[in-house]
């Protein structure tokens, strides 16, 4: 299916791994061009080197920025700029915050979590929006989690940013609808990525502690995949597609959304 993107240009935040790399991957597939971005030297060059071993329809522009920092945010916003004179399609994604249940964590986590995971998006949609609407075209896809629909034990502060995105969203899906620029939230659950084996690993430690057990990682990661109704864990793979959908020409009817990639993990009907 043609989505009608080629030669739309793309930021794609924390996107050098994981869950932003399968979306990078998908809009270079359609002919986007592609801002793609890490806080870390080494992880841009890795993927550099994995992406010119493919050969996509689009270009891809390499940029390292500290996306929990303001001037990040507006660094990667400039770089972008230098490259395209529209953006017509952001994808913001970040790293889960600190882990931890509201005894354990810090005012300064929770500082650090409201600028990475709520403040820098809310910075970097506003920067973007006035060039979207003098297009009369846009695609806002925001990645969260299934924490922000049902929270997750011991990630408070997942819970709360999360569940502050998709508010944000909300607002800004109605003001901008009639400027054609739509807005979405995608909320991943239990995804083979850098931050489900980190959750896994703190398993591991407290299943050793309550139940005085040795068990290795594998064995958790199994453990959280069959009691999903779907009774395995996701692939980067089965998440990048639905978000080039969402950031398509082919989504022009589809704003103000959440949309679970979470293989039947969230139980509330809504």
């Amino acid at each position: 299916m043609d989505l009608g993107i080629k030669d739309k240009m793309a930021i794609v935040c924390a996107s050098s791994k994981g869950l932003g790399l399968s979306v990078v991957e998908s809009l270079l597939d359609e002919g986007c061009n592609v801002v793609v971005s890490s806080s870390k030297e080494v992880n841009i060059k890795n993927v550099s080197d994995y992406l010119l071993t493919k050969n996509y329809s689009g270009d891809f522009f390499t940029f390292v920025s500290d996306l929990s920092k303001e001037e990040g945010v507006i660094s990667l916003f400039k770089f972008a700029l230098s490259k395209s004179s529209k953006i017509d399609i952001l994808v913001n994604n970040c790293g889960g915050p600190e882990q931890g249940d509201i005894e354990s964590i810090t005012n300064d986590n929770l500082d650090e979590a409201l600028d990475k995971n709520l403040k820098n998006i809310f910075i970097l949609t506003k920067l973007v929006l006035p060039i979207m609407k003098s297009n009369n075209w846009g695609r806002i896809v925001n990645i969260g989690s299934s924490s922000a629909k049902q929270p997750i034990d011991n990630l408070i502060l997942s819970n709360i940013t999360r569940a502050g995105v998709i508010a944000f969203s909300k607002s800004i899906s109605n003001q901008y609808a009639s400027n054609n620029i739509m807005v979405n939230n995608v909320l991943p659950g239990r995804i083979i990525t850098d931050r489900i084996k980190e959750i896994a690993e703190k398993k591991v430690k407290n299943y050793l502690l309550e139940n005085e057990i040795d068990i290795d990682l594998n064995d958790i990661l199994q453990m959280m995949g069959e009691d999903l109704p779907i009774k395995r864990l996701g692939t980067t793979n089965e998440f990048g597609p639905l978000v080039a959908f969402l950031c398509s020409e082919k989504a022009s009817y589809i704003t103000g959304n959440s949309i679970q990639v979470d293989g039947g993990l969230i139980k509330s009907l809504f």
